[in-house]
């Protein structure tokens, strides 16, 4: 009898795209999935272009919130946990598996109540406030990058899921392609930044749709107007096989897809992001030699030119040898053995 797992993942791209990744991997298998998400968000369009059959519930985050919208934050809470527990009691889950974020937490909170096997994924190198929770109480945790929990957790560290499947290519011995990844919505400061650059590279700049003109216009004021601009790249595998080198922030998906794909990147962490968990995933390659940290404050095109004068052959191939080091074979694979086992 096929195995019935509830995913539960939402918010960001960050959590929908590796439960993606591992849902894909659990049909391959057999298992009936249902997913447990937010109303009017992205997963609410994106699952179920991939055949799944998506829950969405009433979530709000609390963190930093002003009082009187503090108060809605819980009413709505506390109807999204009457519709997740709705979800539980129709779909009758084996077991359930959560990425983070607030659905994730009201439905690791059910499972436990229904005596339901709760497994959670942590894709930063620092574990947010839902899979911290969770963690105490689920039956076992998975991490992308080592020492993310607590040892006391015992957690596997397993990688984060990718939705494509990396193209094998040679450590270029100098660096001519460079890929710019501000994100789907764009990174203004690397935006801004990378037209005015004076290293002679060829350049793939994804800008975000909102910022697709503007940085048009850069380009046309600068040496390198003849770089290619797109507001999205659809395909990932093609980029990173392109690419000797890519400008990016250091989301945990960014950092997992330079690991897998063994491309250099140039991170430039999100300053705001919370509990400051771009700049931590941005180390976790730096100190282990597989990537370069340059902090918002300091971004500029003469930093980025110095950065790239100093990629010679050795070094080039000693960065990509180290995020060899780093990579975890099959993440979704290993986690769907964990669940199915």
């Amino acid at each position: 009898m096929s195995k019935k797992i509830l995913i539960m993942a939402g918010g960001t791209g960050g959590h929908i795209f590796p439960a993606l990744s591992i849902s894909n991997e659990l049909k391959k298998r057999g298992a009936k999935l249902e997913w447990l998400g937010g109303n009017n968000s992205m997963e609410s369009e994106l699952v179920p272009v991939h055949g799944i059959k998506f829950h969405g519930v009433y979530t709000s985050g609390i963190r930093g919130k002003k009082i009187i919208t503090l108060i809605k934050a819980i009413f709505l809470l506390a109807y999204g946990l009457i519709q997740t527990t709705l979800v539980f009691i129709r779909f009758r889950p084996n077991m359930v598996i959560g990425m983070g974020g607030y659905t994730s937490g009201i439905g690791g909170l059910i499972a436990k109540i229904f005596f339901v096997p709760l497994f959670i994924h942590e894709q930063n190198t620092v574990p947010g406030s839902t899979n911290k929770l969770l963690s105490k109480i689920s039956t076992s945790c998975f991490q992308a990058f080592d020492n993310s929990f607590d040892k006391s957790v015992n957690a596997l560290t397993t990688g984060n899921p990718i939705l494509f499947e990396p193209i094998n290519k040679k450590a270029p011995s100098e660096i001519r392609n460079l890929l710019v990844l501000g994100g789907s919505l764009g990174a203004k400061k690397i935006n801004e930044t990378i037209p005015h650059i004076s290293t002679s590279l060829d350049i793939w700049h994804q800008t975000g749709k909102n910022h697709f003109e503007e940085v048009k216009n850069f380009y046309k004021n600068s040496h390198h107007s003849k770089a290619k601009i797109e507001p999205f790249i659809e395909n990932m595998a093609e980029a990173y096989a392109w690419a000797d080198i890519v400008i990016c922030r250091a989301g945990a998906m960014t950092v997992s897809e330079l690991i897998a794909t063994k491309t250099i990147g140039i991170l430039i962490p999100f300053p705001y992001a919370i509990d400051n968990h771009q700049t931590l995933n941005a180390e976790y390659l730096s100190k282990n030699e597989a990537g370069i940290l340059i902090k918002e404050s300091n971004f500029s095109p003469e930093i980025v030119d110095k950065e790239i004068s100093q990629l010679n052959f050795e070094k080039i191939n000693r960065m990509i040898k180290n995020l060899d080091l780093l990579k975890v074979q099959h993440p979704e694979q290993l986690i769907a053995d964990c669940l199915l086992s």
